[in-house]
């Protein structure tokens, strides 16, 4: 399958790889989860329809069997491939073959820094060796996904016949069992051009699947992971947020959904609850979403009075389709000292004469630039009513950007917080729920969308038992 865009052929893999998700391995590189947490992200990840899932394995004392069981047991309900993943030794494949998996994926890393400098000057034979026993071992297991990670193999593309080498390790590993062969960009230190020339030059060398494995060094770990996926590379390796050793790995928002909404790939993966993936992993482990990430709520926010102008009329002027139709089903604009007038005439859902929009315009511009850049909602509502306008709730909480609350409670100890916490958590406005010392018990961090249930009232009527304070902490 082709795909024109600009002018140049995009070459678009016709066979679709698989997505192999890595959150609760290179994940836990970032922020070790609690067992709990584990088992509602793997469920999460499996509802989710990836692929395959990647466990690391079990390393006591630090990790137990238990801490790997459960994950699987509750995986193993779901139509996805798990995999566990070790180092390239005896010990870490015996211990993967305890559980009832799928696959294992092993590493060693060949390249002459990592032989120097962590396994103590070993020779290039010897690395080569260890992959090879490790992944016969795997075959003699009876794993039917055996993969093989050549860790650092980016670094062959610059060595002096390190494609080469490249090449007799990929051989040899699959003589010796592999179904798959690992070749990561460890440190990420590869752009997108070069991925597709050592990809595609792999590509036509070698006729094993590949899997895709990059780090996010100078911030090309998602499109290194698209550029592998056009050039036909057979699995992908992601993680939500992209969590993972130092700055991270491939954003699986990042990969899937361009590849989908604009390359055409057909996933097993469900496009539409990437975002629902993304907000309920963020409240179950606390890890926020960066302003610049593609589904946080500044991507829906549109500031620039130009853009706004456009926006009212044909949001996909400036956010792309593909999310207004799977992300977002509803953007926000922000009032700016760069205010368009037609957002005004939006809240008030009136045609206004010119010179009197004008001048509330001018208003809320100048209103804005003194309280920092931006105005909430009360503050947009006082000043447009100060002109004579009656203004509706609804559609001023369905254009302007939602205010942040900060709700502090005090509870009955003898009240189930747990409990509380596990149905907060699951609202749509609710961003945060931390339970603290001090002088309130519980701060919910909730956002106020005026055009539904106030979120302080639903909390003050549905837990008025468990309530004895309650702070409200509006950001202005």
């Amino acid at each position: 399958m082709k795909q024109w865009l600009l002018g140049e052929e995009v070459i678009v893999n016709s066979k679709l790889p698989k997505i192999l998700d890595t959150t609760l391995r290179e994940g836990e590189l970032f922020q070790k989860f609690r067992l709990e947490t584990k088992v509602k992200v793997a469920k999460l990840l499996a509802e989710a329809g990836l692929d395959r899932i990647e466990l690391t394995v079990d390393y006591p004392p630090r990790t137990s069997r238990r801490d790997v069981e459960e994950v699987v047991e509750v995986l193993k309900s779901y139509d996805v491939e798990i995999v566990i993943h070790g180092r390239a030794c005896r010990r870490d494949v015996e211990a993967a073959a305890k559980y009832d998996v799928d696959g294992v994926g092993v590493y060693m890393a060949p390249t002459r820094l990592h032989r120097e400098y962590k396994f103590g000057g070993i020779e290039f034979r010897e690395a080569i060796d260890r992959l090879r026993d490790a992944i016969a071992l795997a075959k003699d297991y009876g794993f039917e996904y055996r993969r093989a990670t050549v860790e650092d193999a980016s670094r062959f593309y610059f060595e002096e016949n390190g494609f080469r080498k490249l090449l007799q390790i990929i051989e040899e590993l699959k003589a010796e069992g592999a179904t798959i062969i690992s070749v990561p960009d460890t440190s990420g230190i590869l752009t997108p051009l070069q991925v597709r020339k050592f990809f595609g030059r792999l590509k036509e060398l070698c006729d094993i699947p590949l899997s895709a494995h990059f780090h996010n060094d100078y911030g090309h770990a998602s499109a290194n992971t698209i550029e592998a996926a056009l050039i036909g590379v057979e699995e992908l390796q992601t993680s939500i947020l992209g969590i993972g050793d130092r700055n991270g790995i491939a954003d699986l928002y990042e990969v899937a959904a361009p590849l989908i909404d604009i390359h055409g790939f057909k996933f097993r993966l469900r496009r539409d609850f990437l975002r629902e993936l993304y907000q309920r992993f963020s409240k179950l482990t606390g890890i926020k979403m960066p302003f610049r990430h593609p589904l946080s709520d500044e991507a829906k926010t549109i500031r620039a009075g130009v853009h706004q102008s456009m926006a009212v009329k044909a949001p996909q002027g400036y956010i792309p389709a593909g999310k207004l139709k799977h992300d977002f089903t509803k953007i926000f604009f922000e009032v700016t000292p760069f205010l368009s007038k037609r957002v005004v005439e939006k809240i008030l859902r009136t045609k206004i004469n010119p010179s009197v929009l004008r001048m509330i315009s001018e208003k809320l511009a100048e209103k804005a630039s003194e309280h920092g850049g931006s105005l909430d909602p009360k503050h947009v509502k006082d000043i447009l009513e100060s002109f004579g306008f009656k203004v509706n709730e609804e559609a001023l909480g369905s254009l302007l950007k939602p205010e942040k609350a900060y709700i502090l409670l005090n509870l009955d100890p003898r009240y189930p917080v747990k409990m509380m916490i596990d149905e907060i958590i699951g609202w749509e406005d609710i961003e945060e729920v931390n339970e603290v010392y001090g002088d309130a018990d519980l701060v919910i961090v909730a956002k106020i969308d005026r055009t539904k249930q106030n979120v302080v009232e639903r909390i003050r009527k549905e837990f008025r038992e468990a309530i004895t304070g309650m702070r409200v902490l509006i950001t202005d």
